[in-house]
């Protein structure tokens, strides 16, 4: 015996649909009622409709979901045989004889046992097929046959609006909380999950619990007003030892009315609560109070730890509000631990072992699967706006049986791959790139570090990259303050998401920046035209820009850096711009933040796209300056965004630093006129400009196209002026920079001039268009296919190359981090009239170092000190190099010949080694980075670290000072036995302090100034905001089932307005058309007129004292009476009994056994039905002995098995 519980509250919007579903089930419950909590639209009203007053239980506003099933359960009361007299005893007819026999009327007992008492709960949001019940009912006895008891089951959940859209089919939480169906996304049915199997637990929208389970558990858990209940009922009722299973045949449409905020949750607080702290909230009490007690401490850790995470993908996603749920929900649980308590007590021991449970929770590592492949979906997206959304985790649309519309989603498994990577050949691209770009760089992989050209050797790990942007002191030379270049704190940033591994952050930069920017060009051309292959051919070109190919041979990591991003931020310059809107629709802030965020990334590598972008931005507001109050603060945004952020290394590249890029200046460009226009810079690893000049042509026929000339005037005037700043930085610096902003605003031209060309050449006559149409098509093809060939053929490795990161002999580096921490003077030159040197700590110069070295200027002490020695003067220049700490002299090959014999006769100075070309040499004299100098005498050496100093010093004379061999500045501080000593310059630069005669504990520290480290954190806090802003916010309007759209009306065609002309004489044209099209084909039939639609009634049930003994005509069966309901068809008096006879199976209205459960005709959904009544599988009316078994009345009411009514 089945009792139907449906909870309401403020669900008029969803209440016909439910109660309609409810009363036309095939296989009738026996009973049902209903609880109102104090809804405010016309619930109440409904269900008394439906169901009768004296079967609704109205409750208070604030009543929880499972206080109301437990009241309404209560009201309900367990039904007996005697109330329902057709499963009291069978009937008397023989259908073998033929003949009544009065032996069945004295049977003591009912032929199958006491019955089952089953509850089955439903939402007022939540609608079942007509065959749901019985599909369920179905489940339980089959697994009955086998021996095996089952105490819930629960429906499959689709979509309310999207009935092919996949809910639920069972669900189960993860120890962090998050409710796992399993399902994809806008996963559709497609029979994938048709399989009756055990879950953790069932939603309670539909869920059929046997009364004696529910009434064992003691109901649903008070803690939990509304949601998770379903969840800790079943995880209850599983460590109890009873089963619970999903029978996906069984199919409720569900709208998720409190979760998806269509309506307000009242019954957590006196006010409105949000729902996502309500379900947080639950899940936290469902877990700790479920859990077994080893489990929790992983438990706890998990929560706290996942919702932090969520807390702040909540506040990038720009919801705060959500954000403040996650942490209200999981402190307001945590913070009362007595109901914590109390809840396991009730609980007590499980029945099962932990292992049998195990399987029905997610697989280790599903949530972060799941939460990395939903990020990435929403990043990459689609390509194919036909795909279809959701396809289910199998990632194709193969059906198990295709039928009508469902035959159109069936693919053939061989070819759904192709077609995938047809609809979306973004990833594949990537992919032959990269191979492409390993075969290239097959002299670049292996041990040791990238070092060459531009390029310095990058540190050991990301701390060592962090602690160089973020000290206030930097060991570079002589030491100095300086401000790091920001591009380290980018590097470091990626290295330490590579697992803190600077090396493999290099070489992703350098070797893979040739797939990243191809597939970032292909990704970023999405707006520009549809062809996948003009947008394939566009993105390969970009890829092989001879600036891509030359940053990778020359070290240059900036360069690289700048040709994957540069797509993306032409993509997010157009959309905040407002020109991706044909409509002249303005750029939105988002857009306007995103351009801001990748500028200063690439500022930070190569300065001069600022220039550029200056030029451009001004240029924007020239030609929209009548809207110069929208689009200049946003210029302002755009362009101050970068010089903030970067700030005050930004500021010393005003007026004429812009020109630098990231690293060790390197070889400027020499390129020809010709090379440039052809986006050549020239220097190793670029081709000459005649190779893409074809892309160069193809942008110049695209001024002869008609449609879209903004477009490609856009990108002609982006393309002038980078030719401009690369004619400026050519000879200077490099230009490739500059040339890779040209060649892609070529590359935008040359795809848009060619989007549709092949049908505007195809309208044309045979003249010159053609051949030259070709000529162009085919060197645009072919200059970056051979570019490509060439550069595999030839190799990427130029300058750079891979190499042991130690740039001084080992046992000199392995010197250089003791005590004494000596240092290294090295020299190069390349002819007699230049030298250069560089003072070098450790085992050598490491990424930033020139960047340091360059900004803290000359010192003009070490300046003089290395011309005297290099020219040979005669002065004491061993003992000028050991007050720099310099113990060796390193001399690199292709040095003058001159110079070796100089440093030969130097005193002090003696040669050790000659190996490749270099040569060394050491100093004679103790040399050490601290020492104490005295008034008279020699100095003493202390141990010294590479910043701070910690040793003890023993006593001496008056008048001695600390010496070190650095920069003095005013971040210096000593203190002897905690006594600060006081500051001295020495030598004209050196730090020094004076020093007492008692010796001591000494101490040195740097100590940066405040506004260095307040500076750092509030740059720190500027990026984040950045990013913030610039990523797309978390949508809370979302709704993945929503209704279709309203049809739009048709026009009115009436009055003799300007538009009302056009209108009418748009429709006269088209019907002159479809006159002309009938006369043609002959006269079509007249349309049959439709009848009007009513809206459905709501279904009723008759009340038990409305049952009226006369119309008991059968002899166990009542008649319909022919209730009348308005806008329905009506059916006369008696037509109930004239229904198709009952079939045998009792689940599928088939013939009627009489001592299974009944059933009723076929739901029709334009036909109102009436309630269940007492003896015609109805609630209402009582069985009254005192009425006779009446006799058959003819053949008329004779069943199929011959028996009559």
């Amino acid at each position: 015996m089945v009792t139907a519980v449906l909870v309401s509250h403020d669900g008029a919007r969803w209440l016909p649909e439910a109660l309609a579903g409810l009363l036309a089930q095939e296989r009738p419950v026996q009973n049902a009622v209903a609880a109102d909590t104090g809804s405010a639209d016309d619930s109440a009203q409904l269900l008394t409709d439906a169901l009768g007053a004296d079967r609704v239980l109205h409750l208070a506003r604030r009543t929880g979901f499972g206080q109301a099933v437990e009241e309404a359960t209560r009201g309900a009361g367990v039904l007996t045989p005697d109330d329902l007299p057709y499963l009291k005893r069978p009937s008397g007819w023989d259908p073998v004889t033929r003949t009544w026999r009065d032996d069945a009327y004295d049977m003591p007992e009912l032929p199958h046992g006491e019955p089952e008492q089953w509850l089955w709960l439903l939402h007022d949001d939540s609608a079942p097929e007509p065959d749901a019940l019985a599909q369920m009912l179905r489940v339980v006895e089959s697994e009955q046959e086998f021996g095996r008891e089952v105490a819930v089951v629960g429906p499959k959940l689709r979509g309310w609006y999207d009935r092919r859209a996949l809910l639920e089919i069972g669900v189960t939480i993860a120890n962090s909380g998050r409710r796992w169906t399993g399902l994809d996304r806008r996963e559709q049915d497609q029979g994938q999950h048709d399989h009756v199997h055990p879950v953790l637990a069932v939603s309670t929208a539909g869920m059929l619990i046997r009364r004696d389970v529910y009434e064992e558990l003691g109901g649903f858990d008070r803690r939990l007003p509304l949601m998770r209940d379903d969840v800790d009922l079943c995880w209850r009722a599983q460590a109890a030892g009873h089963r619970v299973l999903v029978a996906p045949e069984a199919v409720v449409r569900h709208a998720e009315a409190a979760s998806r905020e269509r309506r307000t949750v009242d019954c957590v607080g006196r006010t409105a609560a949000s729902p996502h702290k309500v379900d947080k909230a639950g899940a936290v009490y469902t877990l700790l109070v479920n859990a077994r007690t080893a489990q929790l401490p992983w438990i706890l850790i998990r929560l706290v730890l996942g919702t932090l995470l969520r807390t702040v993908a909540y506040l990038v996603g720009k919801v705060p509000g959500q954000a403040v749920d996650e942490i209200r929900g999981l402190l307001g649980t945590l913070l009362r631990p007595e109901r914590i308590l109390a809840g396991r007590r009730r609980r007590g021991r499980p029945q099962v072992d932990k292992g049998e449970l195990r399987a029905l929770f997610p697989p280790p590592g599903a949530t972060v699967r799941a939460t990395v492949e939903q990020v990435a979906g929403n990043f990459m997206g689609s390509d194919d706006p036909d795909a279809t959304t959701g396809a289910g985790r199998h990632g194709g649309a193969v059906e198990s049986g295709p039928g009508g519309d469902d035959a159109d989603f069936l693919q053939i498994e061989q070819f759904a791959r192709l077609k995938r990577i047809a609809r979306n050949p973004g990833p594949m691209l990537f992919l032959v790139l990269l191979f492409v770009s390993l075969l290239a760089c097959r002299g670049l992989l292996g041990s040791g570090s990238l070092a060459g050209g531009a390029l310095l050797p990058a540190p050991a790990d990301a701390s060592e990259l962090w602690s160089r942007y973020v000290d206030g002191w930097h060991p570079v030379g002589a030491g100095g303050t300086e401000t790091a270049p920001p591009y380290l704190a980018l590097v470091a940033l990626l290295s330490s998401l590579l697992l803190g591994s600077t090396g493999l952050a290099v070489t992703v930069l350098l070797v893979a920046s040739v797939p990243l920017a191809g597939f970032a060009a292909y990704f970023a051309s999405r707006p520009l035209v549809e062809s996948r292959l003009l947008r394939a051919w566009a993105s390969v070109s970009y890829a092989f820009l001879p600036a891509a190919a030359g940053a990778l041979a020359g070290g240059r990591i900036g360069t690289a850096v700048l040709a994957i991003l540069l797509p993306l931020i032409a993509r997010a310059g157009i959309a905040a711009s407002g020109l991706a809107h044909s409509s002249g629709a303005r750029g939105s802030w988002r857009a306007t933040w995103a351009y801001a965020l990748l500028l200063t990334f690439t500022t930070a590598f190569t300065p001069i796209v600022w220039p550029i972008a200056l030029v451009l931005g001004i240029a924007l507001l020239v030609v929209r300056r009548r809207e110069i109050t929208v689009y200049g603060p946003r210029f302002l945004a755009q362009l101050g965004t970068p010089l903030l952020v970067l700030a005050p290394w930004s500021l010393t590249l005003l007026p004429f630093g812009f020109f630098k890029e990231a690293g060790m200046p390197y070889g400027a460009s020499a390129a020809s006129a010709l090379d440039l226009l052809g986006a050549s810079p020239g220097g190793p690893g670029t081709v000459s400009g005649l190779m893409l000049i074809g892309i160069v042509l193809a942008a110049l026929a695209a001024l002869m196209r008609s449609e879209r000339q903004r477009a490609v005037w856009a990108a002609w005037v982006v393309a002038l002026v980078a030719l401009v700043f690369a004619v400026l930085s050519n000879k200077s610096a490099w230009a490739g920079p500059a040339t890779l902003v040209y060649g892609l605003a070529l590359l935008a031209a040359a795809t848009l001039g060619a989007d549709g060309a092949r049908a505007r050449v195809a309208e044309q006559s045979f003249g010159w268009r053609q051949p030259v149409a070709a000529l162009i098509a085919f060197a645009s093809a072919a200059g970056p296919l051979l570019v490509a060939a060439g550069w595999v053929l030839g190799g990427a490795d130029g300058p750079v190359e891979r190499r042991d990161p130690v740039q001084v002999p080992a046992f000199v580096a392995e010197e250089s981090g003791t005590r004494d921490q000596a240092r290294t003077l090295v020299l190069d030159s390349d002819s007699g009239a230049r030298v250069g040197y560089t003072l070098v700590r450790g085992s050598g110069a490491r990424m930033g170092d020139g960047e340091l070295a360059a900004e803290g200027g000359e010192n003009k002490k070490l300046d003089k000190v290395v011309a005297n020695l290099v020219a040979g003067s005669g002065a004491d220049q061993a003992n000028q190099l050991g007050g720099f700490a310099v113990r060796y002299v390193l001399v690199r090959k292709g040095a003058p010949r001159e110079m070796s014999r100089v440093l030969d006769a130097t005193p002090g100075l003696t040669r050790l080694s000659q190996q490749d070309g270099s040569a060394l040499w050491r100093l004679d004299s103790q040399v050490s980075r601290a020492s104490i100098v005295p008034k008279s005498g020699e100095a003493l050496s202390i141990a010294a670290g590479p910043v701070e100093l910690h040793t003890t010093i023993p006593s001496g004379g008056e008048g001695r000072v600390l010496r070190l061999a650095d920069t003095a500045d005013a971040g210096w501080t000593a203190t002897l036995d905690g006594k600060p000593l006081t500051r001295t310059t020495v030598d004209g630069w050196a730090q020094g302090f004076e020093l007492p005669a008692s010796g001591g504990r000494l101490d040195v520290t740097f100590d940066a100034p405040m506004s260095h480290t307040g500076w750092l954190w509030a740059q720190g806090a500027l990026a984040v905001v950045l990013v913030v802003l610039a990523l797309p916010g978390r949508r809370r309007d979302v709704d993945d089932d929503l209704p279709d759209e309203p049809v739009v009306p048709a026009q009115d065609v009436t009055g003799e307005g300007r538009r009302a002309r056009r209108l009418r004489a748009q429709a006269e044209a088209e019907a002159e058309q479809s006159d002309q099209a009938v006369q043609e084909e002959g006269a079509l039939p007249p349309p049959e007129e439709e009848a009007e639609q009513t809206p459905a009634s709501v279904p009723q049930q008759r009340a038990y004292d409305e049952w009226d003994a006369s119309t008991y005509a059968g002899a166990e069966y009542g008649t319909y009476g022919g209730e009348q309901y308005q806008g329905q068809q009506q059916y006369p008096a008696g037509t109930y009994e004239q229904q198709q006879p009952y079939q045998a199976d009792p689940y599928q209205a088939g013939q009627y056994d009489p001592y299974a459960y009944g059933g009723t005709a076929p739901y029709d959904p334009m036909q109102t039905y009436q309630g269940y009544d007492g003896t015609g599988q109805g609630y209402d009316a009582a069985y009254d002995p005192n009425t006779p078994p009446q006799p058959p009345h003819g053949t008329d009411s004779e069943r199929p098995d011959g028996s009559q009514q």
